[in-house]
């Protein structure tokens, strides 16, 4: 899920802070990715109008002045991110009117629950992230995520070194010492990176190489929070904003929050998506790991992530 289609394009100038040269070789880094970029879709495009013919119906109307010399004009570039938050919109008010007109006595299987809730949003530069090897197009099975704009993040990284990642949920010894997410960020992204599990007890968190982990668990202040691995319980939570607080994050953009905790999605994240729509957290995308739930909580969930303004960009199972 991603909060902003420009989180995936990047073509308006960095913040203000930082000084004009670096936000000039920005723009022009960001425009000669955007060159090659489209220079592949295009070539892609012509190959299969010249395979299928005329059975081809692509719409194509946003790469009309991709191609141009010095890649693509920050104006058109904005004008593109208008257009696309449109149909980006558009599906996800179509999502809902049909979601909203399903009969009461509506129940899904468990296999099927996901069904309703597609992907309304698309990336231009999405990929698997996270896998053994720490190296980039080699993420294979569960574990890797899909993250959007890899480029951009670092680009952004090398230009500010403002990029921060939470990782809710851990891996240990007992789980084959799987801190592969966490060393993709470090390596290839070089972002601050937090992890966060309360379950490990006397268990030694073995990315400590790559992130600085904490046993806080994530959900309400004062709450609690279930989880169903290493046995199961229910653990002491704090909200993302206590937690953010705590470490002195206040106010920062949060570029990747990460929720893989076996269930505790349902307690931590409608509060999470609460203090988005508030203004309180500024969150770019967040990876999660849905586990088994009820028609009404993923309907609750999802309508919570729109009022937060977040868009589905990818879903799997």
């Amino acid at each position: 899920i991603d909060s902003t289609i420009k989180n995936c394009i990047h073509c308006e100038p960095v913040a203000e802070s930082v000084p004009m040269h670096l936000a000039v070789a920005s723009i022009k880094r960001y425009e000669m990715l955007y060159k090659r970029q489209t220079l592949f879709f295009l070539l892609i495009f012509f190959g299969a109008f010249l395979l299928f013919g005329s059975t081809l119906l692509v719409e194509i109307s946003w790469l009309e002045t991709a191609a141009i010399k010095g890649g693509l004009p920050v104006r058109r570039c904005n004008e593109l991110i208008f257009e696309l938050e449109e149909v980006f919109n558009s599906r996800r008010e179509a999502r809902r009117s049909y979601v909203s007109s399903l009969p009461s006595h509506f129940v899904p299987t468990e296999k099927t629950l996901y069904d309703i809730f597609e992907a309304e949003a698309n990336c231009l530069s999405e990929e698997r992230f996270g896998g053994r090897s720490g190296l980039r197009y080699s993420s294979f099975g569960d574990g890797p995520k899909l993250v959007c704009g890899v480029d951009f993040m670092r680009a952004r990284q090398n230009l500010v070194n403002s990029c921060l990642v939470y990782s809710i949920g851990a891996s240990s010894t007992t789980v084959s010492g799987r801190i592969d997410y966490e060393r993709a960020v470090h390596r290839v992204l070089g972002c601050e990176t937090h992890t966060f599990d309360p379950t490990l007890g006397n268990e030694t968190f073995l990315g400590s190489d790559y992130a600085t982990f904490h046993p806080w668990g994530l959900g309400e202040d004062g709450g609690e929070t279930t989880v169903s691995v290493r046995g199961g319980g229910s653990f002491s939570s704090m909200s993302l904003t206590s937690i953010m607080k705590a470490l002195g994050h206040t106010g920062r953009r949060l570029d990747i929050l990460k929720v893989d905790c076996e269930g505790c999605e349902w307690q931590a994240l409608p509060a999470v998506f609460d203090a988005i729509a508030r203004g309180e957290l500024l969150i770019d995308q967040i990876q999660i790991e849905l586990h088994r739930g009820t028609f009404e909580g993923a309907k609750s969930l999802f309508e919570k992530a729109d009022s937060a303004g977040m868009r589905v960009l990818h879903k799997e199972r």
